[in-house]
């Protein structure tokens, strides 16, 4: 059945971007061979190629598929990441996803290269208020979906906290089997679905979101976070947390490079930008910035991260959503700190790995704090 189902998504990303009136016929490889056999007729030209399906599209996904049919032509997928379009490239691959996109080219002559409009700005998930993203986040990071625990790891009223837990059960997210007495406690229905409404209203309610965007020298982003920022910070005596690629490069590294510093802080110390502009030896600018802070959005953020070598990171979940909400090869770092620290994983709290080995300057030393 699960077959059946990938084969029906194969042949209709494939009939989606070609031409109309050419027939698309999909097939199973004889011998039980991984991917499929697909003609495509069109006119009195038969083109043939070998597809296989790669899941969600990230570049992990492209190379399990490849390491089981070295002999794909055309790999298809939910939506291609753009590291993993580079990489099909890179060795001459065609590829088509279900977002509509194609870059295909056969050697009987078949070429089809589509692109799409960018996807609309994320919306709130239906119901969803700050108050049930702090209660979700606070789930992802491991805390119970119980109002007592909810409500002392928030800081949010009990009635507050309540609500946004009836929210989610109404949801589908979480669920109880009995209203009263034994199996009355809520818990976490479906993981993934909760995070992936949690990180589309992050990106969503993040849009609107102020920015204080703050200019400065240094020569690695890590180091001056870890030597200077963070311990700046410190003596300010805010609540601050790391977030985005800073932060994941900390707890999961991925990305070879990046620029920007983003940080949550509190609203108190925001709110005297001299003061955080000296403590952090910054200037306030309006563009070609080198930190970004946004006012902490709850107290589970701060406190559910682990905290790797003196710098408080976001917990895991946030540093997914707000990688994910960038786009590019930051959802692909966030799909990285997703898989390496269990982030939606049946509800369990994420780890941060103990050691990060061989990743540039200084990261290769980098220890979790506990």
């Amino acid at each position: 059945m699960l077959e059946s189902r990938v084969l029906d998504r194969v042949r209709g990303a494939m009939s989606a971007v070609l031409p109309l009136g050419v027939v698309v016929e999909i097939r199973e490889r004889p011998g039980g061979a991984a991917g499929y056999l697909a003609v495509l007729q069109a006119g009195k030209v038969k083109h043939r190629a070998v597809v296989g399906w790669a899941g969600e599209g990230w570049p992990a996904d492209v190379e399990r598929l490849l390491a089981l049919a070295s002999d794909v032509d055309v790999v298809v997928a939910r939506d291609l990441s753009i590291g993993a379009r580079e990489w099909l490239a890179d060795r001459g691959l065609g590829w088509v996803d279900e977002v509509g996109r194609a870059s295909v080219s056969l050697p009987t002559g078949l070429v089809v290269v589509r692109d799409v409009a960018d996807p609309a700005r994320a919306q709130p998930a239906d119901g969803w208020t700050h108050s049930s993203v702090a209660v979700a986040e606070a789930i992802l990071s491991g805390i119970e979906p119980r109002v007592d625990s909810i409500e002392g790891a928030t800081g949010l009223s009990r009635g507050a906290a309540a609500k946004a837990l009836s929210m989610l059960e109404r949801g589908g997210l979480l669920r109880r089997d009995a209203r009263r007495g034994p199996g009355s406690a809520r818990r976490v229905e479906n993981a993934q679905a909760l995070l992936e409404e949690y990180a589309t209203t992050v990106a969503a309610l993040d849009a609107k979101s102020p920015r204080v965007l703050l200019h400065r020298v240094w020569r690695d982003p890590v180091d001056a976070l870890i030597d200077e920022l963070g311990p700046a910070l410190d003596l300010l005596g805010a609540t601050w947390a790391a977030t985005g690629a800073a932060a994941a490069a900390l707890m999961a590294p991925y990305l070879s490079r990046f620029t920007v510093v983003e940080l949550y802080v509190d609203a108190a110390t925001i709110s005297n930008r001299a003061n955080l502009c000296d403590a952090v030896k910054a200037r306030q600018v309006e563009r070609g910035h080198r930190i970004e802070v946004r006012t902490l959005p709850n107290r589970i953020t701060a406190m559910a991260g682990p905290v790797v070598d003196g710098v408080r990171c976001a917990s895991p979940a946030r540093v997914y959503a707000d990688l994910l909400a960038i786009g590019g090869r930051s959802a692909e770092a966030a799909q990285h700190v997703r898989e390496v620290l269990h982030v939606g994983a049946d509800s369990e709290p994420p780890v941060a790995p103990a050691r990060r080995d061989g990743v540039g300057s200084r990261r290769h030393r980098l220890r979790v704090d506990t």
